[in-house]
């Protein structure tokens, strides 16, 4: 489980690692907001994540584009986040 002081998004881009129709996400669920309760009551979130390489369907090139196809695709139509928690538990069963 990630913990992060930001609230995470579903699916963050990474930006850097787009070439070719091909970018590296990460994909987020389990997203839980917990509060530490000390003097200033410290406010972060716990999460699942998974790193995944993917293929966009089109030569998508607008960063615009390119989030709303994955916001709209999160837990419907293509399911990403099904992908995920695929890929996830098929890589921390290896070895098993």
């Amino acid at each position: 489980m990630v913990q992060s002081s930001e609230e995470p998004q579903n699916i963050q881009v990474d930006w850097g690692k787009l070439k070719h129709g091909k970018v590296d996400i990460l994909v987020h669920w389990n997203v839980e907001e917990v509060t530490h309760p000390t003097e200033e009551s410290i406010t972060y979130y716990t999460y699942d994540e998974c790193r995944m390489k993917w293929v966009l369907p089109s030569p998508m090139t607008s960063k615009v584009d390119i989030q709303t196809y994955f916001d709209n695709n999160y837990d419907q139509g293509e399911k990403i986040l099904d992908w995920a928690k695929a890929t996830r538990v098929s890589k921390s069963s290896v070895g098993t």
